[in-house]
C-alpha cells in the first residue's frame, strides 16, 4: 500500500511538473467496447454529434484496435475534456442516459476509465502505436521522451509522443502511465519502425528515456478517428 501510495503522489506530482502554467489539466474518457461493425460504429458516432456535445466534449472520436488486442472485436470511444471535474461530470451523465437501442446494437461496452493529459500533443487522430509502461519517475521519463520525440522530428519523422495517467482504470500497477505515439498515416509509423529497427534511431535518446522504464505492460497498434468537434 505504501509503494501504491507513493507511486500515485509521483504521478500528481508529474501533473503539477507537466502544467505549471496552468490549473487545468485536460482529461480523456475512454468507453472500451467490442464491435462487429467497427465501421458502422464510428460513422454512427460521426452522425450523431449530440452523443459527445450533449456531455460537454471539447472533441471526441473512435479508436479501433490493429494489432495487441486484449479481447476480440477491440475498439473504443473517446471524448476529451478540459478537466477532470468535466470529464467526471459527463461519465455520470452517460451512466445515467437511457439506453440508445440503435448505439446499443453495434457495440457492447466492456469497461471504462479516464486518462489525464501529462504530456499534450497536436497531431490528429489516425495511426498510432500504444503502449502502457511501468514508470520510475514520470518527470524524468516525460523530460526524455521529449527530448527523443525531437530527435524523431529532426531525423525527418513527423510523429509526437503523448504522455497519460490512466484515473479509475479498474486493477492496475503502482506507476502505470499511457503513451502514445501519433504517426497519424500507417506509412510515417512504419518508416519510424524502419528507422528504429535499422538502428539509425538516436541511441542516447533512446537509452536514455528507457532507463525510466520498469516494464511493458502493453504494446498495441490502433487506428483512430475523429469525428466530433465542438463548435
Amino acid at each position: 500500500m505504501k509503494a501504491i501510495f507513493k507511486a500515485s503522489v509521483g504521478l500528481m506530482l508529474a501533473v503539477s511538473a507537466a502544467t505549471a502554467l496552468s490549473q487545468d489539466v485536460p482529461v480523456v474518457s475512454v468507453i472500451n467496447v467490442k464491435t462487429m461493425d467497427p465501421q458502422g460504429y464510428t460513422q454512427y458516432l460521426a452522425d450523431n454529434p449530440q452523443i459527445m456535445s450533449s456531455l460537454g466534449a471539447q472533441m471526441g472520436g473512435t479508436c479501433l484496435t490493429v494489432s495487441g488486442h486484449r479481447y476480440p472485436n477491440q475498439a473504443f470511444a473517446w471524448t476529451i475534456f478540459p478537466n477532470a471535474a468535466a470529464a467526471f461530470k459527463a461519465a455520470r451523465m452517460y451512466s445515467q442516459a437511457p439506453a440508445n437501442p440503435e448505439l446499443d446494437a453495434l457495440r457492447e461496452n466492456v469497461s471504462s476509465e479516464f486518462y489525464a493529459i501529462l504530456k499534450p500533443f497536436t497531431k490528429p487522430s489516425g495511426w498510432e502505436r500504444r503502449f502502457q509502461m511501468v514508470i520510475n519517475d514520470v518527470p524524468g521519463f516525460i523530460k526524455a521522451a521529449t527530448a527523443l520525440e525531437k530527435s524523431m522530428q529532426d531525423a525527418g519523422h513527423p510523429v509526437e509522443i503523448g504522455i497519460f495517467m490512466p484515473m479509475g482504470a479498474g486493477k492496475t500497477k503502482a506507476g502505470l502511465i499511457d503513451i502514445r505515439i501519433f504517426a497519424v498515416e500507417p506509412e510515417i509509423g512504419g518508416a519510424l519502425a524502419q528507422h528504429v529497427l535499422s538502428g539509425q534511431h538516436d541511441r542516447a535518446a533512446m537509452g536514455a528515456m528507457q532507463s525510466f522504464i520498469e516494464s511493458v505492460e502493453l504494446d498495441t497498434f490502433e487506428d483512430c478517428k475523429q469525428v466530433f468537434a465542438a463548435e
